[in-house]
């Protein structure tokens, strides 16, 4: 399936947009749609059934944020759908805008489901950060917009988190991911990439 369409001039939230200094924000939970494909092999022991139900469903029909994009137009600098991997994706708008990134495990939004699988298997906060299939929105924003996204949060029922900020792109390059200890973790590949 191929979608296409216009935007009108200035109006369209690129990747090339974030700056030094931007806040990064998410919206949704992250992780439940990776984690939902583990949950329907059975590949996560101990997690209850409606956990499980309720991660395999939000893999089976993710809930795309199309009524918060056109909101965001005027207060994100940048900003994608989370398909491919947090990491991944944020990677993209990192290369793109020339910038870099850090995201604090901390902050990460997680369903009840997801967390309860980490505490079964701390192992896998590796595929929350990678995974993908969320299809939430990642973009950035001036800090100073924080209330204003917030608001576009509540208007849209979108919950929004702030879980890191764009830094300068010397010497550090792409996405840097900080435990709770704020050291960083060593990521293998950062998502699932297409070619």
């Amino acid at each position: 399936l191929t979608a296409l369409g216009q935007v009108e001039a200035g109006r369209g939230l690129l990747l090339s947009g974030a700056r030094m200094g931007h806040d990064i924000w998410c919206s949704g939970t992250l992780g439940d749609g990776a984690l939902g494909l583990k949950a329907i092999r059975g590949e996560i022991m101990g997690l209850s059934a409606d956990h499980a139900s309720f991660l395999a469903g939000r893999y089976r029909l993710p809930l795309p944020r199309i009524g918060l994009g056109p909101c965001l137009v005027g207060l994100a600098g940048a900003s994608m759908d989370v398909s491919d991997g947090l990491v991944q994706d944020l990677g993209h708008i990192c290369r793109v805008s020339g910038v870099a990134a850090e995201i604090e495990v901390a902050r990460l939004p997680l369903s009840a489901a997801a967390a309860r699988a980490l505490d079964l298997d701390p192992s896998l906060l590796a595929l929350v950060l990678t995974g993908g299939d969320d299809y939430e929105l990642l973009f950035t924003a001036p800090p100073y917009e924080a209330e204003s996204i917030i608001l576009v949060g509540e208007r849209t029922t979108t919950p929004l988190t702030r879980i890191g900020r764009i830094v300068s792109a010397e010497p550090m390059t792409g996405v840097r991911v900080l435990d709770r200890d704020g050291e960083p973790l060593v990521m293998g590949q950062g998502g699932w990439r297409h070619f």
